[in-house]
């Protein structure tokens, strides 16, 4: 998504505010599928000649639960902050905290991408009390039990329980 820049860039003190919806495709490597465009609100504020960028955005997300498999859907949402300087030449990108633009026009989409992927759990879960996969049969806990034994031992530390400790 571009976003016109021109009427604050150059304006210190302007602020141009942000509400649109942003479609990303899906990118190799992704454990999640966005199911709606991302939704970003906020604004666009010149702070002496830098861009402050403060959005708060939502998409709709479809995970595989990491214990039982099922994919599962969720609105995730997450901040946006990102500081933008117009590149002028040699000495820009100096400070690895600052993204560089030319022109009037600022393309929000990895910015938007990076900030979803930073803010999403390590471990997807459907639910916090998902009892996952039977390690025996592979059943789903969550909809069936099943009458597996989940007291094996390892037979090499069976010598172990005739040791008295007392």
């Amino acid at each position: 998504m571009d976003i016109n820049i021109a009427s604050v860039k150059n304006y210190e003190g302007k602020t141009l505010t942000i509400d649109c919806e942003i479609s990303l495709p899906g990118r190799k490597g992704d454990d999640f599928r966005l199911v709606s465009p991302v939704r970003v609100c906020g604004e666009l504020r010149n702070f002496g000649g830098t861009l402050e960028l403060s959005a708060k955005a939502e998409a709709g997300l479809e995970f595989v639960c990491d214990r039982c498999a099922e994919t599962y859907s969720k609105l995730h949402k997450f901040d946006i902050s990102e500081s933008f300087k117009e590149y002028e030449g040699a000495d820009s990108g100096e400070n690895p905290d600052i993204n560089y633009f030319s022109g009037d026009e600022l393309v929000l989409d990895d910015y938007v991408y990076s900030g979803l992927v930073l803010s999403l759990p390590g471990k997807h879960l459907c639910s916090e009390d998902c009892k996952g996969l039977c390690p025996v049969c592979g059943a789903n806990l969550n909809r069936e039990t099943c009458s597996c034994s989940r007291t094996s031992t390892d037979p090499r530390f069976d010598i172990l329980d005739s040791l008295d400790l007392e």
